[in-house]
């Protein structure tokens, strides 16, 4: 899982490099009278994450018996993340060289944060659940180095932006989300044994 997971990091961290380069360039922030300032597209992830939280957790609470396994939830962020990179993909397609409307960056954000509430506190509960607990803290740790690779990979994604049209930029960004989702749905099954 840890190959995978880094691969959904290194597409997540583009939102504080690619994506605030398309915010600044590509995106028409023209609303209500003023222009948005791109720095508030980078409130946007955290603010979502305090208010779509607890409409997550009711969620999984109300599937009861039918709330997808934690390796199933950790597919489904990668698949999230990916249909966030393809509304910027659609963005970038129908906007015909004009700045693509704020509301497609909000429709991103959406979508990756929704991906990454599935994502990373389900992860870091699947280490406290299987690790030994005289290994804990360290597994933790190693567990915590997808951040790690996912920044390296986020900066090297990165130096595309520039060579590639914006539009490829993002489905490659969302083939990579979706293969490492389904990298992970294909381990559901053998890892339903171990987990």
């Amino acid at each position: 899982l840890f190959v995978p997971v880094s691969l959904f990091w290194g597409i997540y961290e583009q939102q504080g490099n690619t994506i605030v380069l398309w915010a600044s360039d590509y995106t028409d922030r023209h609303a209500l009278g003023f222009d948005i300032p791109i720095t508030w597209f980078q409130a946007l992830n955290p603010f979502m994450i305090f208010a779509f939280t607890p409409f997550i957790v009711t969620l999984w609470r109300r599937q009861g018996a039918r709330e997808p396994s934690t390796v199933v939830k950790l597919a489904i962020g990668c698949f999230l993340a990916a249909a966030a990179y393809l509304i910027l993909a659609v963005a970038a397609m129908t906007s015909g060289g004009a700045p693509a409307s704020w509301l497609w960056l909000f429709a991103y954000f959406v979508a990756l944060t929704i991906g990454e509430l599935y994502l990373s506190p389900t992860s870091l509960s699947l280490v406290t659940k299987v690790a030994p607990p005289s290994l804990l803290s360290m597994l933790m740790g190693v567990w915590l180095a997808t951040s790690f690779v996912g920044g390296f990979l986020a900066g090297y994604l990165g130096t595309f932006w520039s060579s590639m049209g914006k539009d490829h930029f993002f489905l490659m960004l969302a083939a990579i989300s979706l293969a490492a989702g389904l990298m992970i749905a294909l381990l559901a099954r053998p890892l339903r044994t171990a987990l």
